[in-house]
């Protein structure tokens, strides 16, 4: 049953990503000359699937880390692994509750994960042991963030948690009261700045807080819609500004500080952008599959189209960016919006769910097949 559940939630949110537009924007697909070598250039892969029965097709929701030489990446059966970024070789493993639906972080010795029974691990990566580890009553379907000592948690249950990073004490929480059974079931990652945090919810409200105290300062409805209205997002700030949006509806430009509406973009996404051209543009992933640029002012300036489905996520990468969609392809686009690569999945049921991970030499992502690809 929860296998057959998982499934569900994966096609609501591939149904939900790929859903056409209101631009009648003309678009055309840019393509270039491939390269004398691949910018995405695949160096070793791993199969992390879980044995399942016939008919049962298991989905992965998850993300990998590349941090230090290791890259961390749950498996499908029940498995937090650590390989060397060079080789795959596996250094160790360590035994987890469930299945992993977010990314790992770390914070200074720690490696912090969570899985979706709302178990929370921390690792010394000093001493090679289990630092503590505690139960939140919500699968961890966003990946934590940390500050001053504090680590943040947004749950599939609609909670936030703010929680002291070094012994797992819970400081404050927070319960958001969702009406609506037709949700995505997924859950923003917060965005911390200037002493406030901000996390979208399932009922299409972004909301403030204090972060000290839990306190909500301000909330501002982005979706006019009843069903499926998720705010997932993960909120990024940029020329001052925060941009997030609802799946529901078109990508908002609100400040911080009130809340208040600065502009209303022409285009849906439920993927943070990447910023580009050091930091003076920024590009998103529409669920139509386009990439549209936009300079500080908050103008689109381009807009390329890569696919019929949606983009479910951005990394930089050698000068371009790489983007992954809920499709079976993932591209390099180079810094003039060229498609210079396309790099095929396989499998016509493979997606990339989650997100990147990527440093100087190394990117990473996890397939809907449990499917661990890693390039140099």
């Amino acid at each position: 049953m929860k296998l057959y559940r998982n499934i569900l939630v994966v096609i609501t949110m591939a149904t939900l990503l790929a859903s056409c537009s209101s631009i009648k924007k003309v678009t055309s697909k840019l393509e270039g000359k491939k390269l004398e070598v691949d910018p995405l250039t695949l160096t070793w892969t791993k199969n992390l699937e879980p044995s399942y029965e016939s008919g049962n097709l298991p989905i992965s929701l998850s993300s990998p880390l590349i941090a230090d030489g290791i890259l961390y990446a749950a498996d499908g059966r029940g498995n937090f692994n650590a390989y060397n970024v060079e080789n795959g070789r596996l250094i160790w493993t360590h035994k987890i509750k469930g299945q992993m639906t977010s990314a790992p972080i770390i914070f200074e010795n720690l490696l912090i994960f969570g899985d979706d029974t709302g178990r929370v691990y921390a690792r010394d990566l000093n001493k090679g042991e289990l630092a503590y580890e505690f139960d939140l009553d919500g699968g961890i379907d966003s990946t934590p963030v940390t500050s001053n000592g504090r680590l943040f948690i947004h749950t599939r249950n609609h909670k936030l948690f703010s929680i002291d990073v070094y012994t797992g004490r819970v400081i404050w929480s927070y319960k958001r009261s969702v009406p609506y059974y037709s949700t995505v079931q997924r859950a923003s990652t917060p965005l911390i700045l200037d002493g406030r945090l901000y996390a979208g919810f399932a009922d299409g409200y972004f909301v403030c807080f204090s972060l000290e105290e839990g306190q909500v300062l301000w909330e501002r409805r982005l979706s006019p819609g009843q069903k499926f209205v998720d705010v997932d997002m993960r909120p990024v700030i940029f020329n001052e500004k925060i941009l997030v949006g609802s799946v529901d509806d078109r990508t908002e430009v609100i400040v911080p500080k009130s809340g208040v509406l600065f502009k209303k973009l022409n285009f849906r996404t439920n993927r943070a952008g990447l910023e580009i051209g050091n930091g003076q543009n920024m590009v998103f992933g529409s669920v139509n599959g386009e990439l549209i640029y936009i300079d500080k002012q908050f103008q689109e300036y381009k807009r390329v189209k890569l696919s019929d489905e949606a983009v479910s996520s951005l990394a930089p990468w050698k000068g371009g960016v790489v983007v992954t969609t809920v499709g079976k392809t993932a591209f390099f686009i180079d810094s003039n919006g060229m498609i210079k690569q396309e790099f095929d999945l396989g499998s016509a049921y493979s997606a990339v769910f989650g997100h990147m991970s990527y440093d100087d030499e190394f990117l990473a992502f996890i397939s809907s097949r449990y499917r661990l690809y890693t390039f140099r």
